[in-house]
């Protein structure tokens, strides 16, 4: 999530036809850039949908007509349903995308609370994507459309991730966990109790015509239909919680939620038949269980109070589980663990006292223990857990987690880092090449032969090396999506390769890629001042990925080799020649930048001061120089 001090670089060497970029190919990160940041490569960006700008057209809401509005704003989970018919493939078509937005305002138009919209594309030539104009069901026309909540399941809250799985069916996650009628006031006018089973379709079974408060009646994962832009249900036997994201498994039985809380809790639903969720079991995770899962009753009094309920049964405390997707090469599940800079008392107090500390952040606890005191946590395991639930292990940079289904054991994949032991941040001068800090969007891409973790970062803060030291006010923040090759054993953050950046000030999710050509992304609440559309949320696409499967794979090659980046004569008088075309910042050792050079092989350093230099490069290797 850091600007890196010239430049972010992303893939190696991209391959057009027979010409070939020089390696490697760069995104040029200048601080001033208010825009979307790209690499110089195959790989194109296109704008897609603009919230606070874009039309959406609209049902009979809250006694007001049909009819259009601007789009609302924060965009962050993306769905996509690919198209189905032969016909409308030939002819281009894609698919149907849908966007979240985790904006919370009273709208008479499209609804309370938050929302989503939903538009169809089709690809032309040089993979332009074009938005496909519909005419729905409902006899709403146009190119953009608000999801109906408010007539058919009630009004949504904080729409932040969600599912979008393989079979194109579409649910939204309420984060906005409240706990009573007065906290929702604010984005919700409507506080009248609520009635499940009074809208179309009912709800489920043993439920309908039960009445709860309005405020019960978020927080719930919600099934939409992308085709004709309204919800269908609230999946009340899932369970209430502040729902961040899910996957559905293969078997179109097996649902895992993941809770954006601390403590956060990870779900597993079982539908009793493929493809109804209306009937089935509900598990809580809880690590130090044999089975690994704590069975939840299908009672509707426990499902509105589930966190509670699953803590004082000992459920497996997470600190902020966003989210999720499967490694379909592999069958297992990853999913982003963002951190918390100060669990505090979350992990002690009330319910939390009967939760379980996760096994692998004690290990956290225990690893960082020991980098920061230089010897190894003397005590216990069981005394390292008493640690972190009192507050002793601040997770800062979060992780990447790793759930194998088969034996429901959880552990870290990527840790976060590098680990910085001060408050005060490094200079842009001397700031790592990568640092991979609370990870948030998680997604797979299958390009060519190989696997592909996808990740974007969601900074908690800017402070602990998150953001270098220049940038640590207003709204300096930036946050970039990395490549991780799954083929890589024991990956690190070292092993990323970042490949976009989103304007500054925006947290960078909904990573999800429509095919081996391209993929959307959103940029959500970025800074005010940026140039437009860049000063709005927006959904950008980036094509190009299927002509450069072997140019990804030959720079995660290179990236794991030895620093092969120097330079002669060293000391220098007048030309400075690299061993290898590069773009390149000059310091002196205060931290200075004296120069940026981009495609360079030879420098001319005749016009410097006697004296010692810093030469970076964009994959942040380093040589000292020192001018005669």
């Amino acid at each position: 999530m850091k600007k890196i001090l010239l430049s972010t670089f992303a893939l190696s060497s991209m391959i057009v036809g027979n010409a070939q970029i020089p390696f490697p190919v760069n995104i040029d990160t200048s601080w001033s850039v208010k825009t979307v940041w790209m690499p110089k490569s195959p790989l194109k960006y296109q704008t897609i949908f603009v919230g606070g700008t874009d039309t959406v057209q609209t049902t009979a809401t809250y006694g007001n007509p049909a009819g259009s509005t601007v789009a609302k704003q924060w965009h962050d989970f993306i769905g996509f349903t690919k198209e189905t018919d032969q016909a409308k493939i030939a002819a281009g078509d894609l698919g149907w995308v849908t966007v979240n937005h985790e904006m919370i305002e009273k709208n008479d138009k499209v609804g309370d609370g938050g929302g989503m919209t939903v538009f169809k594309l089709r690809r032309l030539k040089g993979n332009v994507l074009e938005l496909v104009p519909q005419t729905l069901i409902d006899g709403r026309s146009g190119k953009f459309f608000n999801v109906d909540f408010v007539n058919t399941v009630g009004e949504t809250g904080m729409n932040c991730g969600g599912i979008s799985a393989d079979n194109g069916r579409i649910w939204t996650a309420e984060e906005w966990m409240q706990s009573s009628n007065a906290s929702i006031n604010g984005g919700v006018r409507d506080t009248a109790d609520f009635t499940i089973g009074t809208t179309t379709p009912a709800g489920f079974p043993g439920f309908n015509g039960r009445t709860i408060k309005k405020f019960q009646n978020l927080n719930w994962m919600v099934e939409i239909d992308p085709k004709q832009g309204k919800a269908i249900r609230k999946q009340y036997n899932w369970g209430r919680g502040g729902w961040e994201g899910g996957v559905l498994m293969n078997d179109n039985k097996t649902v895992y939620l993941f809770e954006d809380g601390t403590p956060g809790m990870l779900v597993k639903f079982v539908a009793n038949t493929a493809g109804d969720f209306t009937t089935g079991q509900l598990y809580v995770h809880n690590a130090s269980a044999p089975s690994k899962w704590v069975t939840i009753e299908n009672n509707l009094d426990t499902l509105i109070n589930l966190r509670s309920v699953a803590l004082r049964r000992g459920a497996t405390m997470y600190t902020r589980l966003e989210w999720g997707a499967v490694n379909n090469t592999n069958g297992k599940i990853y999913i982003t663990e963002t951190g918390n800079d100060n669990p505090g008392t979350a992990f002690k107090n009330g319910n939390s006292a009967f939760g379980t500390i996760a096994p692998h952040l004690v290990v956290a606890y225990k690893n960082r223990y020991q980098a920061v005191n230089g010897t190894a946590f003397p005590g216990t395991d069981a005394a390292a857990a008493d640690s972190v639930r009192n507050g002793a292990f601040r997770d800062y940079y979060g992780r990447v987690l790793e759930l194998d289904p088969a034996t429901g054991e959880v552990k870290t994949y990527i840790e976060g880092g590098p680990l910085h032991t001060g408050t005060t941040s490094q200079s842009v001068s001397s700031y790592p090449s990568i640092h991979f800090s609370n990870p948030d969007g998680l997604n797979f891409a299958y390009i060519g032969n190989k696997t592909y973790m996808v990740i974007q970062e969601d900074l908690n803060g800017r402070n602990w090396n998150r953001m270098p030291a220049e940038y640590q006010s207003g709204s300096q923040t930036v946050c970039e999506s990395f490549l991780l090759d799954m083929s890589i054993p024991n990956p690190t953050f070292s092993n990323l390769v970042r490949f976009t950046a989103c304007p500054p000030g925006a947290e960078i999710t909904g990573g999800i890629f429509l095919d081996t050509k391209t993929m959307l992304i959103n940029s959500q609440h970025p800074d005010g001042n940026n140039t437009f559309p860049y000063n709005n949320s927006l959904t950008y696409a980036i094509s190009g990925w299927d002509g450069i499967a072997t140019s990804i794979a030959e720079y995660m090659s290179k990236k794991q080799g030895a620093n092969s980046f120097s330079a002669y004569p060293n000391p220098v008088a007048t030309e400075l020649t690299l061993n290898r075309l590069s773009d390149v910042a000059i310091y002196d050792m205060t931290g200075k930048r004296i120069k940026v050079l981009r495609d360079v092989i030879k420098i001319d350093m005749s016009d410097l001061k006697s004296g010692t230099y810093l030469i970076m490069n964009t994959e942040g290797e380093k040589i000292k120089v020192v001018v005669e």
